[in-house]
């Protein structure tokens, strides 16, 4: 006798189509949140000159768009052109948080000559804002030596910077007018006091308040001279006694002229 074949019948596994339906749906839900999911907060981090405002509406973001569908390269681009952004990153997370960090760049100087101001990688910076506690250079600086006093203010804290209110350039000359030294500087300080200096040994401004503190210049102003600067002496002259020598030269001066007329 042929024996009857046994047919298999096909059993469907219902909950486990339910399961993979469920997460098919959920997996497209997901991704319609994300491709809508508008930007719901703006973070700017990093900056102390530059307004949040200017990297908003560089980024193109003031309408608050879909985060994830944003051009993160051109908006990176675009906050770049910014003159005091130096670097940005850009994070974005599942809740509509975007965060800028910027890294700024530091305003050194305002240059008289060229009306523009200086940041710390050498870039100048269009005269349209006013940046507090900013020094200014008052007069004719040559390119190549403006770009020691930058790399020298670089070292410099900003702290001290601030106390700094104009800067001229001022070469040491010897007697017959030859230049000694071509990069020199003379500081008029807030506090009213002066400071040479080179940028040999600009890095020696970092110890202006040690040396403000031990000399009482708060009582006695006068002429600091920090580019000849040794570990044993700190040269300082008072401007009653720089003004009592040049009287004195003065007097002297005319007394020789007189001698030599009489004789």
């Amino acid at each position: 006798m042929a024996k009857k074949k046994k047919k298999k019948r096909l059993k469907l596994n219902y909950k486990g189509i339910f399961k993979l339906i469920i997460s098919i749906l959920f997996l497209v839900l997901l991704i319609l949140y994300f491709v809508k999911l508008r930007i719901k907060n703006i973070y700017v981090e990093g900056t102390t000159n530059i307004k949040d405002v200017e990297i908003i509406e560089a980024a193109g973001i003031k309408e608050y768009p879909a985060i994830f569908k944003l051009n993160i390269s051109k908006i990176k681009k675009n906050i770049l052109n910014i003159p005091l952004v130096e670097d940005v990153k850009i994070k974005r997370n599942i809740f509509g948080k975007i965060t800028f960090i910027i890294k700024e760049e530091k305003v050194l100087f305002y240059y008289n000559q060229e009306r523009k101001y200086i940041t710390s990688t050498g870039k100048r910076v269009e005269n349209s804002l006013n940046y507090k506690g900013c020094p200014t250079l008052i007069n004719q600086t040559p390119k190549k030596i403006i770009n020691k006093l930058v790399k020298g203010f670089n070292k410099v804290d900003d702290n001290i910077i601030k106390t700094i209110n104009t800067i001229e350039y001022n070469p040491y000359r010897d007697s017959n007018g030859n230049i000694i030294d071509e990069t020199r500087f003379k500081l008029t300080m807030n506090d009213y006091n002066t400071v040479m200096i080179d940028t040999v040994n600009i890095r020696k401004l970092n110890n202006y308040f040690d040396i403000y503190v031990s000399l009482n210049m708060q009582q006695t102003k006068g002429l600091l001279y920090l580019d000849t600067i040794t570990d044993d002496n700190i040269l300082f002259e008072s401007y009653t006694s720089i003004e009592q020598a040049r009287v004195e030269k003065e007097q002297a001066e005319k007394t020789a002229e007189q001698n030599e007329a009489n004789n």
